[in-house]
């Protein structure tokens, strides 16, 4: 590549283009989309080329293609990408990702379904791709496994295999924003993969996310949230005992506004606790459940 025409950093392609660095990396590394020049010190440099590269990947993802065969074509075509065939609808597209990453998993394929969470993330926002995809597969995979236990390792290596996805994400979320939300699952709570995807959620919509995880003791969620003065405070239980335990508890966090989640809660928890409401309904949804704990609270 011709070096004095790549001047670009990642950060200024993602900011071009739209697409995360985090997305623009994977893209590089596993389809070959970017191809960057170096300078001495080793700094990737990009082009006009791969910002293009970048934007036709992204028409065609808008089409319903797959992130693989979309990078193929888009390396391969040499006419406008506008002009390329038609390809199957976006939810067949869901359903094609599904089958993938449950096959994937069902085999104990890392690499495979790997790169099905690539493409899902790629081909469809984080809300969706939880709600339609991700969610919905490990769901699936968890079912029965109380009369097999071999559904118990596939459920965790799905787990395992999804986890450090979402810890990605987080991480690589907006750090400046101006609304910050602490998470945590309550003491005696080992699940939670429902609270870290709708963290990301949460992130994805601009807050900045302290994340604390599973079995946090209620003091220490209360002198974290003194600590780091959070506007929300979300808590997420899948079991009602714990649910129980930790209003029990009558939690204090200042003037922050309460979200409570998973299936441990039910909306009448929302009248325990001051400025607390309960998410019902799909991920996707939950950023709109943030807004509406701030309304609550009185706060817009």
């Amino acid at each position: 590549m011709d070096t004095e025409r790549s001047v670009l950093r990642i950060g200024e392609v993602a900011r071009r283009t739209g697409v995360t660095v985090p997305t623009l990396r994977a893209w590089e590394r596993r389809y070959g989309l970017l191809n960057p020049a170096r300078t001495e010190g080793g700094h990737r440099l990009y082009s006009d080329d791969d910002v293009e590269h970048v934007r036709a990947m992204q028409r065609l993802l808008n089409d319903g293609w797959s992130a693989g065969a979309a990078a193929r074509e888009v390396l391969r075509e040499p006419e406008p990408v506008t002009r390329l065939r038609p390809v199957p609808s976006a939810g067949d597209a869901a359903a094609d990702l599904i089958d993938r990453l449950e096959q994937a998993i069902d085999a104990f394929d890392a690499p495979n379904a790997d790169a099905a969470i690539d493409d899902v993330f790629a081909r469809l926002e984080i809300p969706r791709a939880l709600d339609e995809v991700i969610l919905p597969v490990l769901r699936r995979v968890g079912e029965g496994w109380q009369s097999d236990p071999r559904v118990i390792a596939r459920e965790h290596f799905a787990t395992n295999t999804v986890r450090p996805r979402l810890q990605r994400l987080l991480r690589g979320a907006f750090r400046s924003a101006s609304r910050s939300c602490l998470a945590a699952a309550p003491e005696g709570e080992d699940h939670d993969l429902g609270l870290l995807a709708s963290s990301v959620v949460g992130a994805d919509a601009g807050w900045r996310i302290h994340y604390l995880g599973a079995r946090m003791p209620t003091e220490a969620i209360e002198r974290s949230a003194e600590s780091l003065r959070p506007e929300v405070v979300l808590i997420g239980a899948m079991h009602r005992e714990h649910a129980e335990a930790f209003l029990g508890d009558r939690p204090r966090f200042g003037g922050a506004a309460i979200v409570l989640g998973g299936t441990g809660f039910i909306p009448s928890d929302a009248s325990r606790l001051r400025h607390a409401v309960v998410h019902q309904g799909p991920i996707s949804e939950f950023a709109a459940t943030l807004e509406r704990a701030m309304a609550a609270q009185g706060v817009v």
